[in-house]
């Protein structure tokens, strides 16, 4: 079982790599607060990535579970709270829509009383998700220091957590967002801005123009409660499930880094450029700078001797060397490859398009259930499963 990390990527003596990195990304506040709380919480001195056994499975289930309910309740009592607002305000303020005065003053009082609930609500719901994540990256074995290693972990962990989206920088020199067009960029921005208001617009402007009835728009209120309660459980869903996939990088970087410390002898150093170039490829077509990815970088580039500012991210000018590798070396490329478009939670189409090229360039057809069994391994934290090679 692995010990420790074995991710040396950020090494003091790999200087190469420290040029071609970025600094230390500024946080903000909230990211801050949100990354001294899962240290704290985590509690480890040491590392000890290992594969997750069926108990440690069944406690990091359990802990999504609870995370989701808790998110569904806050849900349920916030959408009581800002409902039973409103309808004391249409008892108490029935004439608010007869005078400017009035309508300002009904607005004011439910705007005030729907931030504070909501504010309150949202730091309820970061308290739940930091607690259970650090509570999986302790059973996973995970430590959140201030080493950079750990630094990288634990801040891709926090914006998980925080349902924050991946800076959009490049990483080791290779822009995952080149070929994303900027309007999609823009898109994105705004769809993660929407989410927390996207229930309230849905409760209180929708309904009220399709349920136009008075006497079916008086159970809006009652309506929103079931929808926030919906909302709540559907986003921290989406959140643990992220921030598991953060909490099974490093096992599946490392077991990819042993296999190719173990058949590293049989790569030359053009075929270790060209493992890069493909792994740059299948970066840029998934477009997303997840933390697995520089934590994947950081191993390979230090595995296979390459600096990053010398690849040329021209896949069209490799991909013809492919077909001239031996059969154990094209093994080792596909795995590689494979590992990297599910190392974010999913294979994009772009990314299976590449995949489905690579194996005809070895003279082989590509088995979409193959890569859905790696991802299923990968996520249940049992490394990079059916590619490993032991012994």
């Amino acid at each position: 079982m692995v010990a420790d990390y074995g991710l040396p990527g950020w090494d003091t003596r790999s200087r190469p790599m420290e040029s071609a990195q970025s600094q230390k990304p500024e946080l903000n506040l909230i990211e801050r607060i949100a990354v001294s709380i899962l240290r704290r919480q985590n509690g480890r001195d040491q590392p000890e990535v290992h594969r997750w056994p069926a108990q440690e499975l069944v406690q990091i289930r359990r802990l999504e579970r609870s995370a989701v309910l808790l998110a569904a309740l806050s849900g349920m009592i916030s959408g009581a709270l800002i409902g039973g607002l409103e309808v004391w305000l249409n008892f108490t303020m029935p004439d608010a829509s007869e005078s400017w005065g009035r309508w300002i003053e009904y607005w004011i009082i439910f705007l005030a009383g729907s931030v504070l609930v909501s504010v309150v609500e949202i730091l309820f719901l970061y308290w739940v998700v930091l607690r259970r994540v650090a509570r999986i990256t302790s059973i996973a074995g995970l430590r959140l220091s201030e080493q950079e290693i750990d630094q990288v972990i634990a801040i891709g962990l926090s914006r998980s957590a925080l349902d924050l989206p991946d800076p959009r920088e490049p990483i080791y020199g290779i822009d995952p967002y080149a070929r994303v067009p900027r309007w999609r960029l823009v898109g994105y921005a705004i769809l993660y801005r929407l989410k927390i208001g996207a229930t309230s617009f849905i409760a209180r402007v929708l309904l009220r123009r399709v349920l136009a009835r008075a006497a079916v728009r008086a159970f809006i209120p009652l309506i929103a409660i079931l929808i926030y309660a919906i909302w709540n459980a559907i986003i921290i869903g989406w959140v643990m499930r992220a921030s598991r996939v953060r909490a099974a990088g490093p096992l599946a970087v490392e077991e990819l880094g042993q296999r190719l410390q173990a058949e590293r002898t049989q790569l030359d150093e053009p075929t270790r450029r060209l493992f890069l170039e493909a792994v740059a490829e299948a970066i840029q077509s998934g477009g997303t700078a997840h933390p697995n990815l520089q934590l994947l970088l950081g191993r390979l580039f230090r595995e296979l001797a390459i600096t990053p500012d010398s690849l040329t991210l021209d896949w069209g000018s490799h991909r013809d060397a492919v077909a001239d590798l031996a059969t154990e070396v094209q093994d080792l490329l596909l795995a590689l490859i494979t590992v990297t478009t599910i190392l974010d939670g999913r294979a994009r189409r772009a990314q299976k398009r590449f995949l489905k090229s690579l194996h005809a360039a070895c003279g082989r057809r590509y088995d979409a259930r193959s890569t859905a069994a790696v991802y299923h391994d990968f996520f249940q934290g049992q490394g990079i499963g059916p590619l490993r090679k032991e012994g």
